[in-house]
This record gives structure tokens, C-alpha cells and sequence, in this order.
């Protein structure tokens, strides 16, 4: 913003960044507030804030909707004055979404005053809440801060250098539960669980703001914590996703302590062709898929007994509460794989049927359908909105080339749109964080292939700068989605 005696001018509007939806939305009563200099609350719907020091809420001072009002530190009340709802575009709304906090006169240094202004799209607008319970603007980079480290009330709240302090640190009361208001998508299957709203929402809020990372267990090294161990060892950081395939066993239970571990389950199935042993080499072997679809042949009863063996798997993580994200027949397009052979219109029975079955027969609803592009995208694979929640694609490139694989992710949005979060479900090399974020290549999460394409085709180095990168997720950073 531009500063006048008369009018403070909003800048442009920056391009808007998706918030991480992951605070609890606080319905409070009323709360009559009589004692001398005691501001008195107006009842509100919206999400407190509250300081992890002070454990005083986020306020906006005197309980004034004016425009330039100071933010500070206050006892929780359930004012209108207290109540703070994230947007998709990047705003924190409060007095009934009337009025947005603000980074006083487009000002980005330390120590930057924060009020609340008009709403104006502008830059100084724009703000991150953090998986660690930090807020940062988008413009500057800077945390929202309690002055001094104070913890009393009216400690002014201002930008400041991020430190991890716990005075700019900022929870929702209770924690975990329902996405904040703002997160406007919802899973494609009727009926989701709220695991699977969550972890949808999550995904979106961060689309564009942050890449998670991801990686792909094998069994056949070490046994199958090798790869995610590997990384710990060398980063300090296990990964946010973990990739899981039903071709091998014990995925349940490891799904489940991904998950209770504040991690991320991805699992895909490299399916034999029906009637064809149900192993890799199995998988990519030919079949009819007219045969596999018509009821009574026995490629149906195969592939019915197949998705049978995954729901079962599938049922036992839905009652444990646990989501996942759901790769099936994955490499489209590719000539390797039985579901891809015969091209696009029939991946796209092939694909619908498998939804219909799961969601609908057995009754899952805990899954985030990610389709799963090879590495030269065709429009003729995609089964439809409908049918899908996320995209993505994979290729490996050479070792050690970390490129931001920017027209691959260029070809899945020119299919699914701009508005869809797009993942490199399976890579080599891991994308620079640096170059995604100076090409503006925004892919969801990365998940990098098993054995020697993380121990060989990154450098350790390389995994050091990814995993210790603010733009890149790992596992404690994720939010309660529970």
C-alpha cells in the first residue's frame, strides 16, 4: 500500500496463494464482558487463534471493525473480534469475513505493524499458515510475531524474522478436525470419510505454496523401510508421503503407522493381468479388457477377485480412519501395462469400472483418486472430473539432473486444468526447489522411486537441500488431519 494523510491505497493484487487448511472451525457463544477496561465480545462464528505462549487469542483491539484498528494479544472472549476465517485466496477474514488482516502500508521489514484494512486483494494481504503452527506473509516472508515475546494482553502483534519461537506460533482450539472454512473441494467418491475431506483440502491448500515429499518403499532391499530409513539417516526428515504397492504384503499395518506417525499413505497395485499371475512380470502381460469387463468370462471373475483382495485391504484402513491416496493402473499411456494396451477409451472403461466397484459395491470412501499419467500425457486416458480427485505424472530422469520437469507438469495441467493439484507420483531425481519455484512448476508432492533411485540417483546432498527446504513438506510437518 501506498501511505497518504487521507486514504491508504491497496498495491496490485500478488498472485494468490492457498492456505493450509487445516484449522479447527470454533462456533462460539456470545460472552458478556462487563469489568472496567474490558473490551466486551460480540458472539461469532470463525476459527481463534491462540498464541502457544501466551495462550491469549489473535484480537483485533478494542473490538473496532475500523480499518487501521491495531491485531494484538487478548483472553479468549468468542468476540467477532477474535474469530479468523483462511480463504482459498490467501487472506485472513475476520468481523464476519468484512475485513482482512494486513501488513500496515505494504511494508515487509521486521517489525511491521498488523491490522486489519478493506479487503483489497493486495500483496501485504496474502498469508501462509504453516504446518508448524507459524502465519507467514507471503510478501515478506516474515512471521506473525507477539512483540517482545510478550504473553500479556494487549501484546502488540507485529512481522518479525521466523525463529520457531513459540511466540509465533498460532493454534486452533482442540486441533486436528474439520479443514477451515475457505476449502471449497470435496473427495469424488459420495459419502467421504472426513479423513479423506481433509487430506483432499490439505493437498489444495498447499498446490502451489509447497511441494510434499514422497517416497516408495520396496521389500525386496533391506526390507521395506530401507528407502524411508535412508532418507532419515541422511536428512534428519522422513518423507510426508509414503508409497506402498498391494502387489506386496503387510501395506495395511504400514499404512496405519504412517499415519498415526502424522504421515501420508500412498498405495498403488501393480495387478497382473487377470487370469495372469498377479506379479509385476504379471502385470505386464496382455488381456482382453472387452473380456476382462464382460461378466461370466473368466478374466471378470480374475479381476472381480483381484479388486476384491485391494477393497479388503482397502475396508480395514477405512475403519481404522485412515485415507489414502489411491493409485491404480497407473503409468497411462504407457504400452507396458495391460491396462494400458489397448489404449485410451479403454483405460477409461477400465477406470470407471474399478470406481464404481470400490465406491459404490464396497463401499469405500476413504480413497483420493489420483490419475496416474506415464511420462507423455494423452488427453485420450483421462476418465473424467468425475472421476478423479488429483493428477499426476512420472519419469526418471539421469542421475543427478534435478529439473523442474516443467512441461511434463505443463502436459497433465493442459488435461486436467489449472485448478487441480498435479504430482510427480514417481521420479528419479528429485525436482530442485529452488527451479520448481522460479518456473512455477507446481507440482503436489514428489515420490521418488525405490532402492538405487534414491540412494544413487539423488546425492546425498541433493537430499539434504530438498529435505531441508521451507518449500518442501516432510512428515513433521504435516498437520492433524485426523
Amino acid at each position: 500500500m501506498m501511505d497518504s494523510s487521507v486514504v491508504r491505497h491497496p498495491a496490485p493484487p500478488g498472485r494468490a496463494l492457498r492456505l493450509l487448511l487445516s484449522l479447527v472451525l470454533v462456533a462460539t457463544a456470545a460472552v458478556a464482558v462487563t469489568a472496567h477496561g474490558v473490551r466486551s465480545a460480540a458472539a461469532a462464528t470463525g476459527t481463534a487463534l491462540v498464541g502457544a505462549a501466551s495462550g491469549r487469542c489473535l484480537d483485533v483491539a478494542g473490538n473496532s471493525p475500523t480499518a487501521g484498528a491495531a491485531v494484538d494479544l487478548w483472553d479468549c472472549n468468542g468476540g467477532a473480534n477474535q474469530a479468523w476465517n483462511a480463504t482459498t485466496a490467501g487472506e485472513l477474514r475476520t468481523f464476519n469475513d468484512s475485513m482482512c488482516l494486513d501488513a500496515y502500508n505494504n511494508q515487509t521489514a521486521p517489525g511491521t505493524t498488523v491490522e486489519i484494512w478493506t479487503c483489497s486483494g493486495g500483496a501485504n494481504q496474502k498469508w501462509r499458515v504453516n504446518a508448524d503452527g507459524t502465519i507467514t506473509g507471503t510478501q515478506s516472508g516474515l512471521c506473525l510475531d507477539a512483540t517482545g515475546a510478550g504473553t500479556a494482553n494487549g501484546t502488540a502483534i507485529e512481522l518479525w524474522n521466523c525463529t520457531g519461537g513459540s511466540n509465533q506460533k498460532w493454534s486452533a482450539p482442540g486441533g486436528g478436525g474439520t479443514p477451515a472454512p475457505g476449502c471449497s473441494v470435496a473427495p469424488v467418491s459420495p459419502g467421504a470419510t472426513q479423513q479423506a475431506k481433509n487430506l483432499l483440502c490439505y493437498l489444495y491448500s498447499q498446490y502451489g505454496n509447497h511441494i510434499l515429499s514422497g517416497q516408495q518403499e520396496s521389500t525386496w532391499v533391506n526390507g521395506p523401510d530401507y528407502e524411508i530409513n535412508y532418507v532419515h539417516d541422511k536428512t534428519g526428515k522422513y518423507p510426508a508421503v509414503r508409497g506402498m504397492d498391494f502387489l506386496y504384503s503387510g501395506e495395511v499395518e504400514r499404512a496405519k503407522a504412517w499415519w498415526n506417525s502424522g504421515g501420508i499413505p500412498m498405495i498403488c497395485y501393480h495387478m497382473g493381468a487377470p487370469t495372469k499371475p498377479d506379479t509385476y512380470e504379471g502385470s505386464q502381460m496382455s488381456v482382453s479388457i472387452n473380456s476382462v469387463l464382460t461378466p461370466g468370462t473368466a478374466e471378470y471373475t480374475s479381476f472381480l477377485q483381484r479388486l476384491d483382495n485391494a477393497a479388503g485391504q482397502l475396508q480395514q484402513l477405512q475403519a481404522a480412519g485412515v485415507p489414502v491416496i489411491w493409485r491404480p493402473f497407473h503409468e497411462a499411456g504407457g504400452t507396458w501395462f495391460w491396462w494400458s494396451k489397448e489404449g485410451g477409451s479403454q483405460y477409461q472403461r477400465l477406470w470407471r469400472f474399478a470406481y464404481t466397484y470400490l465406491t459404490q459395491t464396497k463401499g469405500l470412501h476413504n480413497l483420493i483418486w489420483l490419475m496416474p499419467y506415464n511420462g507423455s500425457p494423452d488427453p485420450s486416458f483421462y476418465p473424467g472430473k468425475a472421476y478423479v480427485d488429483i493428477a499426476g505424472a512420472d519419469t526418471y530422469a539421469p542421475n543427478g539432473d534435478y529439473a523442474p520437469l516443467t512441461s511434463l507438469y505443463a502436459s497433465v495441467k493442459n488435461i486436467v486444468g489449472s485448478t487441480m493439484p498435479i504430482a510427480l507420483h514417481e521420479n528419479g531425481p528429485i525436482p530442485d526447489p529452488d527451479q520448481l519455484q522460479s518456473t512455477g512448476t507446481r507440482w503436489s508432492f514428489f515420490n521418488t522411486w525405490a532402492d538405487t533411485y534414491v540412494t544413487q540417483s539423488n546425492s546425498v546432498a541433493e537430499l539434504q537441500k530438498v529435505y531441508g527446504s521451507s518449500y518442501v513438506v516432510t512428515r513433521d510437518e504435516v498437520p492433524n488431519l485426523k
